[in-house]
């Protein structure tokens, strides 16, 4: 009779956890969409600006329409910097968004409508700006958001979109005019479904 009560007993106890895994406890719903976190699929290319011209100097200042930094389009003028100017975060090379004056980067990006996508850069300011704010806009897929910087280390930042289209513009653009340095960046990611 004692096992007839443990059989008993365990048949209610499987049956109680069984029940327990049915989904969330709450009602996640209402709450709105950021994108989804679990995302696999790396879609810039040339994250680290490694693809870019040796140059023989310290860092190489590339004007609109430079084809020589690979698969990004430029406007205004940027400078690779080398790792022998601005320690990179990884790697040996990074970008300043300003050349000779503000300028920008940009990648078109394939993406699915609706799918959730994470973009993670890492900002410092150039030799020069230490201390001194520089800001950049940072276009991503139907989003804006303003970047500001006064630190000579490297931060990273991370931004999470929705899809509206079946492409999706990355652009990260200097808005601090008539100086020759500014925001850098280096290891810009995003990742989606």
């Amino acid at each position: 009779m004692n096992a007839k009560r443990i059989i008993r007993g365990g048949a209610v106890l499987v049956g109680l956890v069984l029940a327990g895994c049915g989904g969330p406890q709450t009602d996640e719903s209402a709450a709105p969409e950021l994108g989804n976190t679990e995302q696999g699929l790396q879609l810039i290319t040339n994250t680290g600006f490694e693809a870019a011209p040796a140059g023989s100097y310290n860092y190489t200042v590339l004007t609109a329409g430079a084809t020589t930094l690979t698969n990004w389009t430029i406007g205004g003028s940027i400078k690779v910097m080398h790792s022998t100017y601005k320690a990179p975060h990884a790697g040996t090379k990074s970008v300043d968004l300003n050349g000779v004056s503000a300028g920008s980067i940009e990648q078109t990006i394939p993406t699915v409508v609706g799918g959730g996508y994470t973009v993670k850069f890492y900002v410092s300011n150039s030799p020069g700006c230490t201390g001194v704010n520089r800001t950049a806009t940072l276009t991503y897929g139907p989003s804006s958001a303003s970047v500001s910087n006064t630190s000579a280390g490297w931060s990273l930042r991370t931004y999470v979109f929705n899809a509206t289209s079946t492409t999706s513009l990355i652009k990260l653009e200097s808005t601090a005019g008539g100086v020759s340095c500014g925001l850098a960046i280096d290891d810009i990611t995003v990742d989606g479904p």
